[in-house]
């Protein structure tokens, strides 16, 4: 079991210049089958927080307060509660949505100034038998690969089908002065309840336009939030971002449109569009 190590020191030139080491205990979070994994907006709901808490380390455990950080996307502001105070481990723990609201006094929180782009943190303070209270800062477990912390996005259930997709980008920069179409694949994310990857944001655009100058796919992290597609991430070589607006899917027509930013090249980056649709 991984020991959290608290360092701490005092100047004693009768004793050993190194500083004393005391063991400390983590929280760990696991997700249950049940859990939502998000905060519906459009079905609350639907809203189920589940997971289950345990410890992990040397240091005894009197018990740990389970921590809900709410974050205001709009207002920027927040506030920090303790749901409950768990001295039995593993304990499993479901919080729907009345018991989320109830949990923050209304003049920060209710159904109707909920907003797409809140955020939820569950975190948990250990209280050591020796009466330490450690309140944060803990590092992930290296040996059970358990987060210390839960994060729950307002947003909406994401179902844009995976596979195969027709994709074309629009050279509307006139950078590459091609206008490519490719076959590409885009796959949900695993773990994940809206990101998507999509093989190659390009639609071959880099290769049609320079050979092998460049990899034949630049793939990318798409973040579906309620029918608004995002640049969530990128491990392709032009360093995709954000585009100028966000993109969109179309549930009708099947079709995901992407804006990005290829900050790569072109001296201050190109701004360009893909759209893919199902095959």
């Amino acid at each position: 079991m991984l020991s959290a190590i608290i360092l701490s020191a005092c100047r004693d030139d009768s004793k050993s210049p190194y500083p004393s080491i005391s063991q400390g205990t983590i929280p760990l979070f696991t997700l249950n089958d049940d859990d939502s994994g998000i905060i519906n907006e459009t079905d609350l709901s639907s809203t189920k927080l589940s997971f289950t808490l345990d410890k992990e380390g040397l240091a005894p455990v009197t018990d740990i307060d389970v921590t809900i950080i709410y974050n205001n996307s709009v207002t920027r502001d927040g506030d920090t509660i303790i749901y409950k105070t768990v001295s039995e481990f593993p304990a499993s723990i479901s919080i729907n949505k009345d018991q989320l609201l109830a949990a923050f006094p209304t003049t920060v929180l209710t159904a109707d100034t909920l907003t797409i782009g809140d955020s939820f943190i569950i975190g948990g303070n250990v209280l050591l038998k020796d009466g330490t209270y450690l309140d944060g800062g803990y590092s992930p477990s290296v040996f059970t690969k358990k987060p210390v912390t839960l994060t729950y996005n307002v947003a909406c259930t994401s179902n844009i089908p995976t596979g195969q997709y027709t994709a074309s980008q629009n050279d509307e920069a006139g950078w590459f002065g091609v206008t490519s179409t490719k076959q590409i694949t885009i796959e949900k994310v695993k773990n994940s309840v809206n990101l998507y990857t999509i093989s190659d944001v390009s639609a071959g655009a880099y290769t049609a336009c320079c050979g092998s100058a460049f990899q034949a796919d630049q793939p990318i992290v798409v973040a579906d939030i309620c029918n608004a597609i995002s640049v969530a991430s990128s491990t392709s070589e032009i360093e995709a971002v954000q585009g100028a607006k966000l993109g969109s899917w179309d549930a009708n027509t099947q079709t995901i449109t992407v804006h990005y930013f290829d900050i790569l090249n072109d001296g201050d980056g190109v701004d360009l569009i893909t759209t893919f649709v199902k095959n």
